[in-house]
């Protein structure tokens, strides 16, 4: 059993693509602890962590072809959690060898996990084309653990009026004031948009331009929201009055997965349209996004957390400003489909 409630029959992020390898790493999801890895013919695989022999952690064991093999007594399990090789006596497996698998899908440098009993729908994965699109596109990414709930997580991402106090290298001071906000639900997707009509250039994209940066530009960032937590964010410039199109933009995911009812599991994915050559600014770029996760937005979460002490959001009766209506929309998408798939 969880501790959720979560959404059943969903894509859940379990993993960037490069951390998995032939030695198996640990992740608990949705309160499930999960041994992961990427066999060797290139197939990454879930298996509940838990031997049904001994209940030894298989995380610790060692990977065969495509098979994990327990480190306590040697039985090893196909990635389909069948126990295919029994070291003891005749080597007879019994029939309730076996550990569950959890189904994945890769895309886009994601490994998404399938949580739920329907049968797995691989078209309905969210894609980001751009981080495969290695000529027009580069891309850096991250990952970390945060000790708090995951909607506070999709909260803090559908709200950047938070980017003036919190990262002031990526917004000015006074940016709030100019800014014009509007949000609106298509189906189960919430769509928040800032639009800032000749902004002061941040530093972010002066580099973009380079000598010829303007100090000046039409500023845009949309965020959608898809339940239960994956968000797709596009930040673009553009001199003022020009085209959307004709700026430089970024274009990042932001995919959160419970860890437990408490505590979640955030990756991030932050492509961009230029200075696809730098190789440079790519390392100082994922340093930098990766500190303002580790250092500023998750530290707040945490405390935030922390002094809600276990209470939700609503029980708390927050005060309410405007640019909380896209926070709170999909707070209300994701509670109408878990209270769908309970019966509620």
């Amino acid at each position: 059993m969880t501790s959720g409630p979560f959404l059943k029959n969903a894509w859940y992020a379990a993993a960037l693509g490069e951390e998995l390898s032939e030695t198996p790493i640990f992740r608990r999801l949705l309160d499930e602890p999960m041994a992961l890895y990427r066999g060797a013919s290139g197939r990454a695989v879930a298996l509940y962590d838990r031997c049904p022999h001994r209940f030894a952690p298989l995380h610790k064991g060692q990977v065969f072809g495509d098979d994990l093999r327990c480190p306590y007594h040697g039985l090893r399990f196909a990635p389909d959690g069948a126990c295919v090789h029994n070291p003891i006596g005749e080597g007879k497996i019994p029939k309730a060898a076996c550990a569950k698998s959890f189904p994945l899908a890769e895309r886009d440098g994601i490994v998404w996990l399938w949580w739920g009993d329907q049968p797995v729908d691989e078209s309905t994965i969210r894609r980001w084309r751009e981080f495969e699109d290695h000529a027009n596109y580069r891309a850096v990414q991250g990952y970390i653990k945060v000790q708090g709930n995951y909607q506070l997580v999709s909260d803090n991402l559908l709200d950047l009026s938070h980017a003036e106090f919190l990262h002031p290298y990526l917004a000015n001071e006074g940016f709030n004031r100019r800014t014009q906000y509007s949000m609106e639900q298509a189906g189960n997707t919430v769509i928040a948009r800032n639009w800032r009509p000749n902004e002061p250039i941040s530093q972010l994209f002066a580099f973009a331009y380079g000598e010829n940066a303007p100090s000046h530009v039409d500023h845009l960032s949309i965020v959608r929201w898809e339940a239960p937590s994956t968000l797709r964010l596009e930040i673009g410039v553009t001199r003022v009055g020009q085209s959307p199109e004709e700026g430089p933009r970024s274009y990042q995911a932001h995919l959160v997965t419970p860890e437990t009812a408490d505590t979640c599991h955030y990756f991030w994915k932050w492509g961009r349209d230029f200075k696809l050559e730098d190789e440079e600014f790519s390392v100082r770029l994922q340093a930098n996004m990766q500190k303002a996760f580790e250092t500023e937005d998750g530290p707040m979460i945490e405390a935030q957390a922390q002094y809600m002490d276990g209470q939700s959001l609503e029980s708390l009766k927050p005060v309410l400003l405007l640019t909380d209506s896209a926070s709170l929309r999909a707070r209300r998408v994701l509670q109408q489909l878990i209270e769908g798939q309970n019966g509620s």
